[in-house]
């Protein structure tokens, strides 16, 4: 219960955070559709309680889930259920962050489960580092503002990891149902989230494989049957289609319409090295270069200090039932662990990134697609900041006699490792998908690499002061990569006045607006021709690089 505890404050501390950093930041495009399918739903929740046999008539649910339908309908469910409390008790303050309240709660969820995981394989210490890493990496910081799918599924993917590592050992029937009953749970969550849950089994299965070959005959800890597979596959799929109601009916024509939707996706544009790639096969590069340009380099370090260690020179086991002896003591994890849980670890890492490589992988939008893998880097960071501590403490044992001020030296060392995240965290809000670390050579040095600058049309909510103050009138902004909800919930948010609406016809537009992508360059040759100047009224920046530009039309005022 102490580890729940500590994961419980975490949650609590993160998703307020996000709360109070969340209305500086604008919603992305993405999330203008999720609010419209979240409306919708919202109303089919109204009709299902007041007239619940209308509701439930294909016609109904037709109608309200057919929107959308592409993407499963768990978070999307629950953005409705929030903004209808918003709408009746007004407890959120806002629609926006209504909808971003159930994905931020999420979050915080998150870091629980990293913490929890962390401390029950290799120590509280572990577990503390790893949750605040994650934590702290700036585009997850980002990404877990949003009314989105992506840290949702990271979080769900850590408790069915979770609920496997632990449903491997042979307990008692009453246990082994238990566990067997959460991960099946979990995991029918997980596929009604996003479909970063397919690769699982996968996953499971090579480990499960491994771990029942390397077991010897002495151990006879793990169990032989694989359970875990028949609970993801039963209880996980019936879950995921008794909540998704567009599945109800013609299933197995719109489950293979959903597969192929995915499987043959649209291509984003993605600037890479100063390359617009559009179509498949991106370069295998993509998402391990991005990883290794976008999370700050201590975490990187530790990480990669941690695997060495679990690997090249891995603990003997001594008493795996322990974790209370010291702060930070990943005992569990050695070469004593029969769940191999450093080869589970590294197995769920790489295997988000190593999905993006395909050749036929579609082209995606930025390091959200991989990030189900960071929980796992932030642990084997914890592992290595353990090595780090332990070698420091080695070294002061040697040089002078124990003195109460050493028990800070964990702590301290802890902090230290995790500074520079925090402040690339703090630097990097609210244009964390800008943000490059020091491997990049920062923001600038990245713009110069010719590395994707934004996508999701998100920087808008940076202008919404000057376009206030030089429209006190109203009038009509183009606005360019940003969905026409988006900006209708900047509004609807307080952002902008009712006045200042969003046309997508440049000539009737009082200013355009350029969003910084390098497949945007003949947007911006247009806006040249049609208002007859080259020059902005004005550039948003991020270390001097620009972002955003602003043009005036000349006709219009």
């Amino acid at each position: 219960m102490v580890d729940h505890g500590i994961g419980f404050f975490l949650a609590l501390a993160y998703c307020a955070l996000l709360i109070a950093t969340a209305n500086e930041l604008a919603m992305s495009r993405d999330e203008g559709f999720y609010v419209v399918a979240a409306e919708r739903y919202g109303g089919w929740f109204e009709q299902l309680f007041e007239a619940p046999a209308q509701a439930l008539e294909r016609a109904s649910i037709d109608r309200a889930w057919s929107y959308n339908r592409e993407h499963p309908p768990l978070t999307k469910s629950l953005f409705a259920i929030s903004l209808l409390v918003e709408e009746r008790y007004g407890w959120f303050g806002s629609p926006g962050l209504a909808t971003r309240f159930p994905a931020m709660a999420m979050a915080g969820a998150m870091l629980w489960m990293v913490f929890v995981f962390g401390a029950r394989a290799a120590g509280r210490g572990v577990g503390l580092f790893a949750a605040l890493a994650l934590g702290l990496m700036p585009r997850v910081f980002y990404h877990a503002h949003l009314a989105c799918f992506d840290i949702p599924i990271v979080f769900w993917l850590t408790v069915v990891s979770y609920c496997y590592w632990q449903s491997l050992l042979r307990r008692r029937w009453l246990a082994v149902v238990g566990w067997q009953v959460a991960l099946g749970s979990s995991y029918g969550l997980a596929l009604a989230t996003k479909h970063n849950a397919w690769i699982l089994p996968g996953v499971f299965a090579i480990h499960w494989i491994w771990a029942q070959v390397r077991e010897s005959r002495s151990e006879r800890t793990l169990s032989r049957i694989p359970w875990w597979l028949l609970s993801m596959a039963f209880l996980g799929v019936l879950l995921c289609w008794s909540l998704w109601p567009w599945m109800w009916h013609d299933t197995a024509d719109r489950f293979a319409d959903y597969v192929a939707f995915h499987v043959r996706h649209e291509h984003y544009n993605f600037e890479y090295f100063g390359q617009n790639i559009f179509q498949a096969p991106v370069p295998i590069s993509v998402p391990w270069v991005m990883t290794a340009l976008t999370i700050p380099l201590t975490v990187l370090m530790l990480a990669a200090l941690g695997i060495g260690r679990c690997f090249w020179k891995p603990w003997i086991s001594t008493d795996v039932r322990s974790n209370e002896a010291e702060p930070m003591d990943p005992r569990a994890m050695g070469i004593g662990d029969p769940r191999r849980t450093a080869v589970l670890w590294l197995g769920l890492l790489f295997a988000p990134l190593v999905a993006i490589s395909l050749p036929s992988t579609p082209v995606f939008g930025g390091t959200k697609h991989w990030m189900p893998g960071y929980p796992f880097l932030a642990l084997f960071a914890g592992i290595g900041c353990f090595q780090a501590v332990s070698a420091l403490r080695a070294w002061t044992a040697d040089r002078m006699a124990k003195r109460p001020w050493t028990r800070i030296i964990a702590p301290a060392c802890g902090g230290l490792l995790l500074a520079p995240s925090a402040v690339e965290t703090v630097h990097s809000h609210p244009l964390a998908l800008s943000h490059y670390g020091v491997l990049a050579g920062g923001v600038a040095g990245a713009a110069d690499l010719g590395m994707n600058r934004q996508f999701w049309g998100f920087t808008q909510g940076r202008l919404a002061g000057w376009f206030r103050r030089r429209m006190p009138q109203g009038g009509r902004v183009w606005p360019c990569d940003t969905l026409a909800k988006a900006w209708e919930m900047m509004q609807r948010d307080g952002m902008l006045p009712e006045n200042i609406r969003a046309t997508f016809q440049l000539s009737s537009a009082d200013y355009a607006i350029v969003h910084h992508e390098l497949h945007f360059a003949d947007i911006e040759h247009q806006i040249w021709q049609a208002y007859g100047t080259v020059q902005p009224v004005h550039v948003l920046t991020f270390d001097g690089v620009p972002i955003v530009s602003v043009y005036k039309n000349p006709r219009k005022r």
